[in-house]
């Protein structure tokens, strides 16, 4: 579930009043890690960065973070912290991503993919044998389910007449 502003603003301000992250918990889905990054960062900037623009990270802005982390070792929650990242996760992403590429910061675009609209000019044409093929993995994949299910059964059974001995 994902935190609306309204919730993020009285998660601050119940911790602000003294309420411990134990009982804020309670009230709404947050991690502890994501909690006392939530209240460093409107420590630091205000209820206002809430309202802040999203903010399209570029190559370099992410290798300067990168290389804050890997090569001057400084603390990644305190580079997010000053950037003022969403989350400390984001940085960590990017360290991830940049490790992956091999050693290579990629931009990737913002938000999920676009779903591939089918239309009947772009939809393939699926031969008979595809089809009958298809239908055979589906039924192969379904018997080696029941099949598990039955071992799993029998297994059980063995152990209740073991037990009952």
């Amino acid at each position: 579930m994902r935190l609306t502003k309204q919730d993020k603003i009285n998660i601050y301000l119940l911790y602000q009043k003294g309420y411990p992250y134990s009982k804020i918990r309670q009230y709404y889905p947050i991690g502890e890690s994501n909690f006392y990054y939530l209240v460093q960062i409107l420590n630091r900037y205000g209820v206002p960065w809430l309202d802040r623009p999203r903010h399209k990270w570029t190559k370099e802005e992410k290798m300067e973070a990168i290389d804050r982390v890997l090569i001057n070792h400084e603390v990644g929650r305190s580079v997010a912290l000053d950037l003022g990242l969403s989350s400390e996760g984001m940085l960590f992403n990017w360290i991830r991503d940049y490790r992956k590429n091999g050693y290579n910061v990629i931009d990737k675009p913002i938000g999920r993919p676009r779903k591939k609209i089918i239309t009947k000019h772009n939809q393939k044409k699926i031969k008979p044998e595809d089809k009958k093929i298809k239908e055979l993995e589906e039924e192969l994949l379904y018997l080696r389910a029941e099949n598990a299910y039955l071992k799993a059964l029998r297994e059980l059974a063995i152990k209740d007449q073991k037990k009952q001995k």
